[in-house]
């Protein structure tokens, strides 16, 4: 629980966001996105908090320890406000290249800047050539005195371009994929007539967000800029979106908590045909499901972040599934939440001054940040023929499942100048590659009863699992005919519908590793085996539908611990800790 420490710590100091006097209440936070404006008071109180050097590694001077405490950290902040967040991801987002690979005086100077409240930039994306980073053509040529260089071009859209006090630039300094480095530019000593902000772009949502550019005219920097090694730019990037990828689904489960217990309240305390809306059947079945949805991304995500420590080599794949499962169960939930809440989704006032509506137009845009969800599904498409070789080598023992999915205890400290990331995971995956041993556990524990589920709950748990076996062995038969009539799983569609299979599969092996890793957790919701059977029934239906039969009887436990968070102001989790305004 220690990585929740710090959250439940911002939680207490920002309050119930439901009430106008917290530090980021929805009600100002709405208000400030209809000026289009950065919520000042919220980035002051974020500041007298501390939040910025959460950002800056303990080795820098700042207070980051690991990634898992830092996705509790901005899910706390994303629960109120996505803008808001998504400002300080892009400033982690430009100071990550510099922590992994820049030198000390590089170092210094971010930390400096963002302690001292400043925002940063990552200078990516170009307008002709979005993820295509090959066709990137900001150019640092060298200098004509034979030092530095001279850098043309420009940077849209990127996050925090104008607000930002410093920014890392991805630019062409020779040709191939060795010929791109990493840049940093300092804005207070830069020759300020050679680069220059273009104009915001107004958006859907992230209203008082800064989306906007930078554009270069043989802009100077000196040999002293280039952060790491010339020509390992695409590397360096490569590596460096496995990290925000894995920290973007903090945004989402955080969006997920706040859609949740909006629609949940407001239908517990809505009348309707002389009854509450949330005793009509096909309410109170969404409303349990998006629960069911929150604990299956929270499964993917957090190992995903202790990762980062304890596996960063397997972030190659890990990192892309966790970014396109999330994001895409999220927006699901907030749909159906949409759908529970009627007319009153769409007014920009009224149920919880209006922070539905904002949230569902921040969240639309987080599924394409890092790679859209096709960039991510190609990435876990070219890397799922290697998941198959029956030769795979395992590293003296590869991974503990039970350090990556335990929930009690803060992963080791993660130190980015050892970073262990790699760009493939090299055939091999712990998490899936498990499976069949992971299943037969559970097996062996419904067996002996002590240990394990019981009874017609040990019944349906088995018969689920089983379900999910047969999908398993289905999907390595599909992957192979494919392979054999296409030659890959990036030709066609079916290769992208193989990968988002996997996800799935992948998603239900990590409620399978998160339930034995936790299970001595004795008279918990989280011991307890109930969530990981309606889990894994969530997981099935989008697999094959026609696999399930009826409802579940043992739904009414989740909906217990579900009214339980409501009602005792907790997160939905099966880690919950107090909220802001708790008693």
């Amino acid at each position: 629980m220690s990585a929740h420490r710090a959250a439940a710590g911002l939680e207490r100091f920002l309050g119930d966001p439901r009430e106008r006097a917290s530090h980021v209440s929805f009600h100002a936070q709405v208000r400030s996105d209809e000026r289009e404006e950065l919520a000042v008071p919220a980035v002051d109180a974020l500041r007298e908090w501390g939040f910025p050097d959460f950002l800056v590694p303990r080795e820098v001077g700042g207070r980051l320890r690991s990634i898992d405490e830092l996705l509790q950290l901005w899910r706390v902040l994303a629960r109120r406000d996505l803008a808001l967040t998504v400002g300080y991801g892009a400033t982690l987002l430009g100071a990550l290249p510099v922590w992994h690979w820049g030198d000390g005086r590089q170092r210094s100077r971010v930390a400096e800047l963002i302690g001292a409240g400043g925002f940063g930039s990552f200078g990516l994306s170009e307008r002709d050539h979005g993820s295509d980073l090959l066709a990137s053509e900001l150019v640092a040529e060298p200098a004509g005195d034979g030092e530095g260089y001279l850098l043309s071009g420009t940077k849209w859209p990127i996050g925090n371009a104008t607000r930002g006090r410093f920014a890392t630039l991805f630019a062409r300094t020779g040709s191939g994929p060795r010929g791109f480095s990493m840049l940093l530019l300092d804005k207070e000593n830069s020759a300020t007539g050679r680069w220059r902000c273009e104009p915001r772009v107004p958006t859907m949502g992230l209203r008082g967000g800064d989306l906007s550019g930078l554009t270069f005219d043989r802009c100077p920097f000196p040999e002293q800029a280039l952060v790491g090694r010339q020509g390992l730019g695409l590397e360096e990037v490569l590596k460096t979106l496995q990290i925000t990828r894995t920290l973007i689904t903090s945004l989402s489960l955080g969006a997920a908590d706040t859609a949740l217990r909006v629609a949940l309240g407001h239908a517990r305390d809505r009348r309707l045909y002389g009854r509450s809306v949330y005793a009509i059947p096909v309410i109170r079945d969404q409303l349990i499901s998006a629960y069911l949805d929150i604990l299956i991304a929270e499964c993917v995500a957090m190992p995903t972040a202790r990762a980062v420590s304890l596996a960063p080599e397997r972030l190659s794949l890990w990192s892309a599934i966790a970014k396109y499962a999330v994001p895409v169960l999220t927006d699901e939930i907030i749909a159906a939440m949409s759908a529970v809440l009627g007319a009153r989704h769409f007014l920009r006032d009224d149920v919880a001054d209006g922070v539905f509506q904002k949230l569902m137009r921040d969240h639309s845009i987080v599924s394409v940040f890092e790679g859209t969800t096709h960039v991510n599904l190609h990435v876990v498409a070219g890397q799922l023929p290697s998941l198959l070789r029956d030769d795979v080598p395992r590293d003296g023992g590869g991974v503990s499942m039970a350090g990556l999915f335990s929930r009690s205890g803060r992963a080791p400290d993660w130190n980015p100048r050892a970073s262990r990331l790699q760009l493939t995971n090299r055939g091999v995956d712990e998490i899936t590659q498990s499976w069949a041993e992971a299943v037969a556990t559970v097996g062996k524990l419904c067996a002996e009863g002590a240990s394990g589920p019981t009874g017609p709950l040990a019944a349906e748990l088995t018969d689920v699992l089983g379900a999910l076996d047969t999908l398993w062995s289905r999907q390595r038969t599909d992957v192979q005919e494919v392979l054999a009539e296409e030659g890959s799983l990036h030709s066609g569609v079916r290769g992208f519908e193989l990968a988002r299979r996997h996800c799935l599969l992948h998603a239900a092996a990590c409620c399978v590793h998160t339930w034995l890793a936790n299970r001595q957790e004795r008279g918990t919701f989280l011991g307890d085996g109930t969530w990981l059977l309606l889990c894994l029934r969530r997981i099935l239906g989008r697999l094959d539908p026609a696999a399930l039969r009826g409802e579940s009887p043992h739904a009414s436990v989740v909906e217990r611990e579900m009214l339980r968070c409501l009602m005792e102001n907790e997160l939905f989790s099966l880690t919950p800790f107090a909220l802001g305004g708790s008693r």
